[in-house]
């Protein structure tokens, strides 16, 4: 089958496929698991004076308590087991997944054991026009003894860029960063061939070359938060969604190889226009 943009045509938002389509498969390229969080513990102390102590139990399953609730909200004493998958995305620093059921809230964040940096990232529902929809909230905290820790900055490192991510060796898109807070993607091939959207995105500098990059569509309900490698040249992350049709969660986990495809310098070029 052709990867070609050119065989690519218009699709009607009427045509989309679900969320369980289009995400099936998208694991083959994920990268190993880690377990090297297993039989640790960590108290992370949010910006807001939120509490909380994670411990990874083992490999599979980690409980939390919220120790203080500062001004979240919360209730001091909240506590829940849940399962969990981490990824050591470079060394010391993981992409850490779990789902909290009671809750129906997804929990992603990135933790540097050595600075002791954490974002996270809270995804859950909610209603509009009757159609049920997806939000998340972000939260930057640090680990208890780094007081130190800065919150992860916001960068512009991707704008220019045109990479193309490869989730299967069937499903391949390519994403154009347009400016610090919007993106164009279209599926060159895949479930959602021909498929394309420009949306809202969110992108923190993690590291030389290593980026959190979130987006949440504006057609389907879906949270999307990943982090992107350009050494290693892959990415992991996490798709959270509602599919209205089945209606019900849909959440995945994946990863994708990655290709630079180009990289346009507008501001050397406005420049040059403005001499």
């Amino acid at each position: 089958m052709s990867k070609d943009p050119k065989g690519n045509d218009y699709v009607p938002v009427s045509e989309w496929p679900d969320s369980q389509a289009w995400t099936a498969g998208f694991d083959e390229f994920l990268m190993p698991q880690s377990y090297e969080l297993a039989n640790r513990g960590f108290m992370l102390i949010f910006e807001n004076g939120l509490r909380i102590m994670h411990n990874f139990q083992d490999s599979k399953i980690l409980t939390w308590n919220i120790e203080e609730s500062g001004q979240s909200g919360l209730v001091a004493g909240s506590s829940g087991t849940q399962e969990y998958k981490a990824f050591e995305v470079r060394p010391k620093v993981f992409f850490i997944d779990f789902y909290k059921e009671q809750y129906e809230e997804n929990v992603s964040f990135v933790l540097n054991t050595i600075t002791g940096q954490v974002i996270c990232g809270i995804s859950g529902f909610y209603d509009r026009d009757g159609q049920r929809r997806t939000k998340t909230t972000f939260l930057d905290a640090r680990i208890d003894g780094h007081g130190q820790a800065k919150p992860f900055p916001s960068t512009d490192a991707l704008v220019g860029k045109h990479i193309l991510y490869r989730y299967t060796p069937r499903d391949w898109y390519e994403h154009i960063y347009l400016n610090r807070g919007t993106f164009t993607w279209h599926c060159l091939d895949g479930t959602e061939k021909g498929l394309a959207d420009t949306e809202p995105t969110k992108v923190l500098d993690l590291g030389e070359d290593l980026y959190m990059l979130f987006w949440s569509e504006t057609v389907m309900p879906v949270e999307s938060l990943i982090v992107v490698d350009l050494q290693q040249m892959r990415s992991t992350g996490r798709f959270f969604c509602w599919d209205p049709n089945p209606k019900q969660m849909v959440h995945t986990v994946f990863g994708s190889h990655a290709t630079i495809l180009a990289e346009s310098r507008i501001d050397e070029v406005l420049a040059s226009l403005s001499n």
